[in-house]
């Protein structure tokens, strides 16, 4: 057998015929370490290529002087300019534009990276190559689902340059059957989603009619999918029960009487049954024993030997069986056709309980919930229970980073320095108003992120009191600067309140995280 490859260094010297190569890795951390270790063995750029990578460095420096400081990246420096890079969700936005640029000019020659380079960006290669094909995917380690897989293999092979892209699996010796052998024919089904939000409700009472709303809640691609699964269900049951009648065909008129050699079969089976150790001293057994005999002794063995008859029965039992099966997905996947409809009107009377709607008339909370595309009910409860026009603009800060945020297994953050109590005290107290605990999503943990930013601190400073990376600090922050955004929307009737968020936000958008349009 063939001794297995595991250093890069080792592949790419097998497949260094069919570079540029995009070498797909399940791990962040793991996409730097592969990167180093291939750069301590190969340097794939000429002088001039050199030159023109320094060059590019250099610009993307003037605006980003510290994007080489931090988590090590002084590395990557030095690796892009050989020719090598890695790319992953914990970069900074600028980092990311700059390998994205150098491997787009065809500068970097391997790139390593996780699964979300394939996903929303052309950046074709001649080659794909796969650590693993086996990913966390935040429950279990699992296989590569076909549309995973082919949906980074997809990128080997460039249009104009490449006659056909390669692919290379690296086998794992402890999973040696979960290579892949993908089938391209075989790739998941995309299944559509829809999710009742209170903004989904809102939305529609506002904007649309009954009839609109029911042709909506029934006409969703999700819903579209759900009933064509329900019709193919049905179709199958229908064909299954015409295959029991053709089947029964087979049966004679003494098919249920005990001289039929089915029936005296079932009675002998029975029988043994009845004499084994287990039932033998049980009460009753005896008697039935007996009657058994008598029924056997009296009926006139039927002289029928057709073996039709004893497939046809073992043919029925089987397809009974999957028919059991069959009937209990169509009652679920009719209880699932119906279900946007179940849960629009059930997020209809929790919010016209909580005091947003009745009916179609919207209620200032109901006005304000409209704006907003996340944790609706959550922020605007914060808005109307004083908290946020009451905190200082630092601590409201703080508070909003945590806003449908859950913090990984490993994720630490220096805890924030203000009380969180209020905050939790709210969200239990909603809870008791029996608000679903999937719409009061929020953690304390990014807290002091925003809380440290908006006081002034340098990106330094955050790197140092956590151990999220640049590109995760970068999206904490944006995506609070988005949702300020929607709440100053909201807050249109309210000045006072809709200028401190205001403030808030233009504090925040500043440097590395600054959001252009």
């Amino acid at each position: 057998m063939a001794r297995a490859l595991k250093d890069p260094s080792e592949i790419i010297d097998v497949i260094q015929d069919t570079l540029p190569a995009l070498y797909f890795v399940f791990g962040r951390a793991k996409t730097e370490e592969m990167a180093f270790e291939l750069g301590k063995q190969w340097d794939f750029t000429t002088y001039e290529e050199k030159q023109i990578v320094k060059s590019r460095i250099k610009e993307a420096e003037k605006e980003n002087p510290e994007m080489f400081v931090h988590r090590d990246r002084a590395m990557l420096k030095k690796l892009l300019v050989q020719g090598i890079g890695y790319h992953h969700a914990g970069l900074s936005p600028a980092l990311k534009r700059l390998v994205e640029g150098l491997y787009e000019t065809k500068l970097i020659w391997v790139l390593f990276c996780t699964e979300t380079f394939a996903a929303g960006v052309n950046f074709p290669a001649a080659s794909a190559v796969f650590e693993s094909c086996r990913k966390w995917d935040g429950r279990e380690f699992r296989q590569l689902l076909n549309r995973e897989f082919f949906q980074m293999a997809g990128r080997a092979g460039r249009r104009g340059f490449d006659e056909q892209g390669n692919v290379y699996i690296q086998i794992n010796e402890k999973y040696p059957d979960e290579t892949g052998f993908f089938n391209e024919s075989k790739v998941e089904m995309v299944q559509g989603r829809l999710t009742v939000s209170p903004n989904t409700v809102l939305s529609l009472l506002m904007w649309k009619s009954d009839e609109e709303i029911e042709h909506f809640l029934k006409s969703n691609f999700s819903a579209f999918q759900k009933r064509r699964l329900l019709k193919q269900t049905s179709q199958k049951i229908e064909e299954y029960q015409k295959e029991i009648e053709n089947l029964n065909k087979h049966f004679c008129e003494e098919k249920h009487s005990y001289s039929c050699p089915l029936i005296r079969k079932k009675l002998k089976r029975e029988l043994k049954k009845l004499k084994s150790r287990r039932y033998r001293e049980r009460h009753g057994t005896q008697a039935r024993i007996q009657e058994i005999y008598q029924l056997l002794d009296s009926m006139q063995k039927n002289k029928c030997k057709k073996v039709n008859c004893f497939d046809a029965s073992r043919g029925i039992k089987d397809i009974e069986s999957k028919l059991d099966f069959l009937k209990y997905k169509r009652k679920q996947l009719q209880a699932d056709a119906k279900q946007y409809t179940t849960d629009f009107y059930k997020m209809r009377d929790l919010l016209g309980n909580l005091g947003y709607i009745d009916g179609r008339t919207f209620y200032p909370r109901g006005k304000f919930a409209l704006y907003l595309h996340i944790q609706e009910v959550f922020i605007t409860e914060l808005i109307f229970s004083g908290l946020i026009e009451d905190l200082p603009g630092d601590v409201v800060a703080g508070i909003l980073a945590g806003v449908d945020y859950t913090p990984g297994r490993r994720e630490h953050v220096q805890p924030p320095p203000y009380d969180i109590d209020v905050i939790n005290e709210l969200r239990a107290q909603l809870m008791r108003m029996k608000v679903p605990e999937e719409h009061l999503t929020w953690s304390p943990v990014p807290g002091y992120i925003t809380y440290a930013w908006y006081n002034g601190e340098d990106f330094e400073h955050l790197l140092n009191n956590c151990s999220l990376q640049e590109g995760d600090i970068v999206s904490i922050i944006r995506r609070e600067i988005d949702l300020l955004r929607q709440m100053e929307k909201a807050a249109a009737e309210n000045p006072a309140l809709q200028e401190k968020l205001r403030d808030i936000r233009r504090t925040l958008d500043r440097d590395q995280v600054r959001v252009l349009f």
